[in-house]
């Protein structure tokens, strides 16, 4: 059975819809439902801005949990992500 990168986020949202997904050290918690609100969200700001599949996205900072939601709406949206590092 051969299933896509975003179809493996996608389920995976899903089925653990109120369970923890990503936590800062020594700061907040996101449940799966907050990392999807944020997802849409992202998603229709770059609807809004005219970001179409394809283009690119740089995305700078720490690794935190706001990092990881970014590089997932950005995946999934159809973008392509450019990576910067902080340093």
């Amino acid at each position: 059975m051969e299933k896509s990168f975003i179809k493996f986020f996608e389920d995976s949202i899903k089925q653990n819809w109120d369970l923890p997904a990503f936590t800062d050290y020594q700061g907040t918690t996101l449940t799966y439902a907050d990392v999807a609100r944020k997802i849409e969200k992202i998603h229709i700001i770059f609807e809004k801005t005219g970001i179409h599949k394809g283009d690119k996205i740089a995305l700078i900072g720490k690794n935190s949990s706001t990092w990881a939601v970014a590089f997932i709406a950005t995946v999934s949206y159809g973008a392509v992500l450019v990576p910067i590092l902080q340093d």
